[in-house]
């Protein structure tokens, strides 16, 4: 488990608020020789100095706000994972064109509106190159398909992430919109550029992408 995040949330505060002691002293060290180096008969006029330390408290005093704001946005995180656990084990469905191809067998499941005339599937390797092209079901609703790692070059694909686009039209020519979406086991929970991330089929998703839980059968969670 990960939670590296909440570290990282704290380090631009603190080199700021280092940064801003080192300058602060030596601002008092430039102070005090100025003062001790004065002309007794013409005294040096200290509103500037005095309008500078004003500026360094406010700057000091906004810094450590910045920090203790950014520590609680590491604990809200860090609850963020907490709850991420209990999905551990549990069966999600989240809106995702990814899918892993592991033991010859990738699926996705992609949603038509209404039935259509016309459904190409495209699959692309993590390089973002095309690797597969070929058509889908038509009919309303919820469709799935499994693509066994086959390439239109006659080879076999490695395991891997890979990913589908959906282009489907109807009867009347017009584009119909076909969310994708992955559903499957979580097998685990990180923290990831500050965002929670659930493994699920090999596959990470945002947590704030999943539409639906429920508990996995009992005859999936004793097989895999």
């Amino acid at each position: 488990m990960d939670v590296s995040g909440v570290s990282n949330t704290t380090s631009q505060a603190g080199s700021a608020a280092k940064a801003l002691s080192g300058n602060f002293d030596t601002f008092l060290k430039l102070l005090t020789a100025q003062l001790q180096n004065q002309d007794p008969l013409e005294p040096m006029d200290t509103s500037e100095f005095t309008r500078q330390l004003v500026q360094y408290s406010s700057v000091e005093q906004g810094i450590y706000t910045n920090k203790n704001l950014e520590t609680l946005i590491g604990l809200q995180k860090t609850g963020g994972l907490g709850s991420a656990v209990s999905y551990l084990g549990r069966t999600v469905t989240a809106e995702d064109d990814q899918a892993a191809l592991a033991n010859g067998e990738a699926a996705w499941t992609y949603t038509l509106p209404r039935a259509a005339e016309n459904v190409t599937l495209t699959v692309k390797n993590a390089d973002g190159k095309t690797i597969y092209t070929g058509t889908g079901p038509k009919t309303a609703g919820a469709n799935t398909v499994v693509w066994d790692g086959r390439t239109n070059a006659g080879g076999t694909a490695p395991d891997g992430t890979y990913t589908l686009e959906v282009a489907a039209t109807d009867s009347a020519g017009a584009e119909l919109t076909a969310p994708i979406t992955l559903s499957g086991r979580v097998t685990g929970a990180e923290t990831l550029d500050g965002d929670v991330v659930l493994t699920v089929n090999g596959v990470r998703i945002k947590l704030a992408d999943v539409s639906s839980v429920k508990e996995t059968p009992a005859e999936e969670t004793t097989t895999s």
